[in-house]
């Protein structure tokens, strides 16, 4: 073991418990910046930098189904620029929250409160706690604010709410005075359909996705994406990831979702280095895959094992199966 690799060779003897959860952690932390994931981290980058000091900041509305990697490309965005004490005052460069389930302007303004370290942010009707989160984004010297999983704002679908909502949005936008990104999944746009002026401030809408699969350069991006998680797996020997059989078979099973294929892959290390194993064979995929269950995937196959697996035939299959549950629905 060294400092680069600190995980050894299990030479077929079974990992310790502490092993194997250092194993499925070091998954977990596996982040692969691949084109469209560094094109959109270069776009928040421009909208920070740009909108310093500028008279009308730019904003963002970005947008992608669950499991793309949106969440995990603002944490890494945020991570760049840590919290500070200078001269007794905390100084939060960049400001990154989540809508909470169920929620009103009023407890997201308590949220952006809290992660401001306000001791009173539940305190405080709407008005006086958006006129707080105003003076601590003074204080705090805010330069950017990303608030994530912004659906939650929505999930009360009536006309009073999305009209509350964008009203109040629109009015922090102006009051803060720095650069705000949105996020959250695709239907969460229809708040710009009853706001022009919101609409205005968000002129920039992005699309974070998953990978496809169609083209050859489309596969040929999806298993360089492959090699480059292969090598850092926490194994010595190479999984084979990238080679056309298990990329198939990968794709198939995630859809080229990211949070998918690291899900699978977390199972599966810790299946892989149980037995100890010095890399992830088909067997732990299998077995992986089925620990798992996508609830927007009910007629899914394990793709796993299959010797001649047959990737549009899969599909096809899944969608014939999902077409004659609507019939009978």
């Amino acid at each position: 073991m060294n400092e680069q690799f600190p995980f050894k060779r299990l030479n077929g003897i079974p990992a310790s418990q502490d092993d194997v959860r250092r194993r499925r952690e070091h998954v977990k932390k596996i982040v692969i910046a691949h084109p469209d994931y560094s094109n959109l981290l270069s776009e928040i980058e421009d909208i920070h930098f740009y909108s310093r000091g500028s008279v009308k900041p730019d904003s963002l509305f970005l947008s992608g189904v669950a499991g793309v990697g949106k969440s995990t490309l603002l944490e890494e965005y945020t991570s760049r620029f840590p919290r500070q004490i200078v001269n007794n005052n905390t100084v939060i460069p960049v400001l990154y929250s989540t809508v909470p389930v169920g929620a009103t302007p009023k407890s997201v303004a308590s949220k952006l409160l809290y992660s401001l370290g306000d001791p009173a942010y539940e305190k405080g009707t709407e008005i006086s706690q958006t006129s707080r989160l105003m003076n601590f984004i003074k204080k705090c010297k805010v330069e950017l604010i990303i608030i994530d999983e912004f659906q939650h704002l929505l999930d009360r679908d009536t006309q009073h709410v999305l009209n509350k909502a964008s009203e109040w949005v629109k009015s922090f936008c102006d009051e803060a005075g720095v650069p705000i990104i949105l996020c959250g999944f695709p239907e969460s746009k229809k708040i710009f359909k009853f706001n022009s002026q919101l609409d205005r401030r968000f002129l920039m809408k992005l699309t974070m996705e998953g990978f496809h699969y169609y083209t050859r350069e489309e596969q040929i991006e999806f298993r360089t994406f492959l090699k480059s998680i292969d090598e850092r797996l926490p194994f010595v020997d190479r999984s084979s990831l990238a080679s056309k059989q298990l990329a198939d078979k990968l794709y198939y099973a995630t859809n080229g979702l990211p949070s998918h294929l690291n899900k699978i892959l977390y199972e599966a290390t810790g299946l892989a280095a149980k037995s100890g194993n010095d890399s992830i064979d088909e067997n732990h995929l299998y077995d992986a895959f089925n620990k798992l269950e996508v609830s927007t995937r009910p007629f899914v196959s394990n793709p796993f094992t299959i010797k001649d697996f047959n990737i549009v035939g899969a599909f096809e299959e899944e969608l014939k199966n999902n077409e004659a549950t609507k019939k009978i629905i």
